[in-house]
Protein backbone atom coordinates (compact mmCIF):
# COMPACT_ATOMS: atom_id res chain seq x y z
CA UNK A 1 0.00 0.00 0.00
CA UNK A 2 1.28 3.45 -0.92
CA UNK A 3 1.52 6.26 1.57
CA UNK A 4 -1.79 7.78 0.36
CA UNK A 5 -3.63 4.51 -0.24
CA UNK A 6 -5.77 5.21 2.83
CA UNK A 7 -7.08 8.46 1.36
CA UNK A 8 -10.64 8.00 0.13
CA UNK A 9 -11.73 9.30 -3.26
CA UNK A 10 -14.40 11.94 -2.57
CA UNK A 11 -16.66 14.07 -4.75
CA UNK A 12 -17.35 17.64 -3.66
CA UNK A 13 -20.18 19.68 -5.21
CA UNK A 14 -20.50 23.44 -4.90
CA UNK A 15 -23.41 25.54 -6.19
CA UNK A 16 -23.18 28.99 -7.75
CA UNK A 17 -25.55 31.48 -9.31
CA UNK A 18 -25.28 34.08 -12.05
CA UNK A 19 -27.70 36.07 -14.16
CA UNK A 20 -27.35 36.55 -17.89
CA UNK A 21 -29.39 37.40 -20.97
CA UNK A 22 -29.51 35.93 -24.44
CA UNK A 23 -31.55 35.60 -27.61
CA UNK A 24 -31.83 32.24 -29.25
CA UNK A 25 -31.39 33.14 -32.90
CA UNK A 26 -29.57 31.25 -35.62
CA UNK A 27 -28.49 33.60 -38.43
CA UNK A 28 -28.63 30.70 -40.89
CA UNK A 29 -32.40 30.40 -40.38
CA UNK A 30 -35.07 32.71 -41.75
CA UNK A 31 -36.95 34.95 -39.27
CA UNK A 32 -39.96 32.63 -39.60
CA UNK A 33 -37.86 29.52 -38.90
CA UNK A 34 -36.19 31.17 -35.90
CA UNK A 35 -39.60 32.12 -34.50
CA UNK A 36 -40.94 28.60 -35.10
CA UNK A 37 -37.91 26.78 -33.63
CA UNK A 38 -37.10 29.05 -30.67
CA UNK A 39 -40.54 30.56 -29.96
CA UNK A 40 -40.57 33.32 -27.36
CA UNK A 41 -36.84 32.75 -26.72
CA UNK A 42 -36.25 34.39 -30.12
CA UNK A 43 -37.53 37.76 -28.83
CA UNK A 44 -35.43 40.45 -30.59
CA UNK A 45 -34.88 42.15 -27.20
CA UNK A 46 -33.63 38.92 -25.65
CA UNK A 47 -34.57 37.53 -22.26
CA UNK A 48 -32.76 36.68 -19.06
CA UNK A 49 -32.25 33.84 -16.63
CA UNK A 50 -30.77 33.38 -13.21
CA UNK A 51 -28.64 30.32 -13.84
CA UNK A 52 -27.77 27.88 -11.09
CA UNK A 53 -24.48 26.08 -11.63
CA UNK A 54 -23.35 22.99 -9.74
CA UNK A 55 -19.72 21.95 -10.14
CA UNK A 56 -18.49 18.60 -8.85
CA UNK A 57 -14.83 17.73 -8.49
CA UNK A 58 -13.35 14.37 -7.53
CA UNK A 59 -10.14 13.85 -5.62
CA UNK A 60 -8.33 12.21 -2.78
CA UNK A 61 -8.61 13.58 0.73
CA UNK A 62 -5.38 15.32 1.71
CA UNK A 63 -3.61 13.99 4.79
CA UNK A 64 -2.54 17.52 5.71
CA UNK A 65 -5.88 19.34 5.37
CA UNK A 66 -8.51 16.59 5.55
CA UNK A 67 -10.11 18.12 2.43
CA UNK A 68 -10.25 17.09 -1.19
CA UNK A 69 -7.09 18.35 -2.84
CA UNK A 70 -7.95 21.44 -4.87
CA UNK A 71 -11.32 21.78 -3.16
CA UNK A 72 -10.51 24.97 -1.27
CA UNK A 73 -9.61 26.74 -4.54
CA UNK A 74 -12.78 25.66 -6.39
CA UNK A 75 -14.76 28.78 -5.40
CA UNK A 76 -12.00 31.11 -6.57
CA UNK A 77 -11.64 29.30 -9.90
CA UNK A 78 -15.40 29.31 -10.59
CA UNK A 79 -15.70 32.98 -9.60
CA UNK A 80 -12.78 34.05 -11.80
CA UNK A 81 -13.46 31.82 -14.79
CA UNK A 82 -17.28 31.68 -14.92
CA UNK A 83 -19.08 34.15 -12.67
CA UNK A 84 -16.98 37.19 -13.59
CA UNK A 85 -17.19 36.25 -17.27
CA UNK A 86 -20.95 35.61 -17.52
CA UNK A 87 -22.76 37.37 -14.63
CA UNK A 88 -24.97 40.25 -15.84
CA UNK A 89 -23.75 39.75 -19.38
CA UNK A 90 -25.34 39.19 -22.78
CA UNK A 91 -24.34 35.63 -23.68
CA UNK A 92 -24.80 36.09 -27.42
CA UNK A 93 -21.35 37.57 -28.15
CA UNK A 94 -19.68 35.30 -25.57
CA UNK A 95 -20.85 32.05 -27.16
CA UNK A 96 -19.15 31.75 -30.53
CA UNK A 97 -20.11 29.69 -33.56
CA UNK A 98 -17.47 27.18 -32.42
CA UNK A 99 -19.60 26.65 -29.27
CA UNK A 100 -22.85 26.19 -31.18
CA UNK A 101 -25.16 27.90 -33.65
CA UNK A 102 -26.77 30.07 -30.96
CA UNK A 103 -26.59 30.79 -27.24
CA UNK A 104 -28.52 27.78 -25.98
CA UNK A 105 -28.02 26.54 -22.43
CA UNK A 106 -26.55 23.37 -23.96
CA UNK A 107 -23.82 25.44 -25.63
CA UNK A 108 -23.27 27.43 -22.43
CA UNK A 109 -22.94 24.26 -20.33
CA UNK A 110 -20.40 22.79 -22.76
CA UNK A 111 -18.44 26.06 -22.80
CA UNK A 112 -18.38 26.24 -18.98
CA UNK A 113 -17.17 22.62 -18.89
CA UNK A 114 -14.27 23.42 -21.24
CA UNK A 115 -13.36 26.55 -19.25
CA UNK A 116 -13.36 24.80 -15.87
CA UNK A 117 -11.77 21.61 -17.13
CA UNK A 118 -8.85 23.71 -18.37
CA UNK A 119 -8.60 25.73 -15.14
CA UNK A 120 -8.78 22.91 -12.59
CA UNK A 121 -6.34 20.08 -11.92
CA UNK A 122 -6.40 17.75 -14.95
CA UNK A 123 -9.26 15.27 -14.71
CA UNK A 124 -10.61 16.69 -11.44
CA UNK A 125 -13.87 18.08 -12.86
CA UNK A 126 -16.28 15.14 -12.89
CA UNK A 127 -19.79 16.62 -13.16
CA UNK A 128 -21.45 19.88 -14.10
CA UNK A 129 -25.11 20.82 -13.93
CA UNK A 130 -26.45 24.08 -15.36
CA UNK A 131 -30.01 24.97 -14.42
CA UNK A 132 -31.63 27.55 -16.67
CA UNK A 133 -35.05 27.25 -15.02
CA UNK A 134 -36.28 24.86 -12.31
CA UNK A 135 -37.61 22.58 -15.06
CA UNK A 136 -34.86 23.05 -17.66
CA UNK A 137 -31.35 21.87 -16.79
CA UNK A 138 -28.31 20.39 -18.50
CA UNK A 139 -25.73 17.98 -17.15
CA UNK A 140 -22.30 16.89 -18.29
CA UNK A 141 -20.40 14.03 -16.72
CA UNK A 142 -16.75 13.15 -17.31
CA UNK A 143 -17.59 9.45 -17.42
CA UNK A 144 -20.10 10.09 -20.21
CA UNK A 145 -17.67 12.30 -22.11
CA UNK A 146 -15.04 9.55 -22.13
CA UNK A 147 -17.27 6.77 -23.45
CA UNK A 148 -18.54 6.49 -27.01
CA UNK A 149 -22.01 7.90 -27.54
CA UNK A 150 -23.16 4.59 -29.00
CA UNK A 151 -22.01 1.09 -28.18
CA UNK A 152 -19.67 -0.32 -30.79
CA UNK A 153 -21.41 -2.85 -33.00
CA UNK A 154 -19.27 -5.84 -33.69
CA UNK A 155 -19.71 -8.45 -36.36
CA UNK A 156 -19.24 -12.16 -35.70
CA UNK A 157 -15.87 -11.92 -37.47
CA UNK A 158 -14.81 -9.10 -35.09
CA UNK A 159 -15.58 -11.42 -32.17
CA UNK A 160 -13.41 -14.21 -33.66
CA UNK A 161 -16.35 -16.24 -34.92
CA UNK A 162 -16.31 -17.91 -38.27
CA UNK A 163 -18.54 -16.20 -40.80
CA UNK A 164 -20.18 -18.48 -43.32
CA UNK A 165 -21.13 -16.65 -46.54
CA UNK A 166 -24.83 -16.86 -47.39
Amino acid sequence: MGKDAWAPLVEVTRAYQFSAAHRMHNPRFSPADNARIYGRCNNPNGHGHTYRLEVTIRGRVSRQTGQVEGGPTLDAVVRAQVIQRFDRMNLDPLITSADGPTSTAEALAALIWRILDGALVAGQLCHLRLEETPSNFFELDRDDLNRPSRPAITTPADRGQKVIPA
